[in-house]
């Protein structure tokens, strides 16, 4: 009677393991954050393999994830933009020689995006001035230069030009740019003037002055 002797070889199953199992990084936008802190590097190891992982990011519901993952597992996290502070992407490491063997991380995106976008805004000087009427009363023994003023704007946040409005109507000729040079009428009676530089692009995004004009009187005429 022959023995037979049958060999058999045991193959260990390979295994994955995902370091840290647990992680929270800032949006990439996040304000005043570090930049390091938008960013994590995963490590994997792999048992019973010398093929390494693959990366990938999804969200719980198996979909891409947000944000990016090289092959490096170096996480990279997205802008904010629609995105809750809260929001849970898994990080998947997958063996290489036996895709059937994964390993899995959670990974949570904080913070509360950069900074609100300023808004456009101007501002004229200056802000309230006297002038007086050209003629009529003693206005002849004013000078020249208590007649005349020049408005300057600066534009914050916004590349439109301004335009000048005299009591809420274009001046004759219509004046659009940084200056504004206002000449009182030639007569009338005391009365304020309103000076509005306003976006070209943004008509509701304007500064006001005042021009109070008024009739001199030389004392003891």
């Amino acid at each position: 009677m022959t023995e037979v002797v049958h060999h058999v070889t045991l193959r260990h199953q390979v295994e994955v393991e995902v370091w840290p199992a647990r992680a929270q990084v800032y949006f990439a936008d996040e304000r005043w954050t570090d930049p390091i802190n938008t960013q994590l590097r995963f490590e994997a190891r792999v048992f019973n393999s010398r093929l390494g992982v693959r990366w990938e990011v999804r969200d719980p519901a198996g979909n891409p994830g947000a944000g990016s993952i090289d092959a490096t597992g170096l996480y990279r996290a997205p802008n904010k933009g629609t995105l809750e502070s809260g929001t849970t992407g898994i990080i998947i490491a997958t063996s290489i020689e036996d895709p059937l063997r994964k390993a899995y991380a959670w990974m949570t995106l904080v913070g509360v995006g950069p900074l609100p976008k300023p808004e456009p805004r101007v501002e004229i000087w200056p802000k309230r001035v006297t002038l007086y009427y050209w003629s009529g009363d003693d206005n002849t023994y004013m000078d020249a230069s208590n007649k005349m003023q020049l408005f300057r704007a600066e534009v914050h946040h916004s590349m439109s030009a301004v335009e000048w409005l005299v009591d809420m109507a274009p001046p004759s000729p219509p004046v659009v740019g940084p200056w504004f040079d206002y000449a009182a009428p030639n007569t009338g009676s005391n009365t304020h003037v309103m000076v509005r530089g306003r976006l070209q692009a943004a008509p509701n995004v304007y500064d006001e002055a005042w021009v109070d004009i008024l009739n001199y009187t030389w004392p003891g005429f």
